[in-house]
């Protein structure tokens, strides 16, 4: 198992072959002309960013709970809990 750490040191070659094969995508938004991908990895978040327009990764980051939780809180439907 991959930390967060080790994660960020690695190249963006080895991340995507990593998240494709150890992740789960989360969900995802968009920003401006990028579709950036949330991935789950082990006890962390990775957001991948996506440039349609020419088919390319741009950036490959981990993001923090509180910038998932502000970016994503809309999209998190938590209404099961309660049923």
């Amino acid at each position: 198992m991959i930390s967060r750490t080790e994660f960020q040191l690695i190249d963006n070659v080895e991340k995507m072959a990593l998240l494709f094969d150890q992740g789960r995508e989360v969900m995802s938004r968009i920003y401006m002309y990028y579709n950036i991908k949330l991935y789950s990895l082990n006890d962390f978040f990775v957001e991948v960013w996506y440039r349609q327009s020419s088919n390319t990764v741009d950036k490959i980051e981990v993001a923090d709970m509180d910038r998932v939780f502000h970016l994503y809180e809309k999209s998190i439907d938590i209404s099961d809990l309660f049923n």
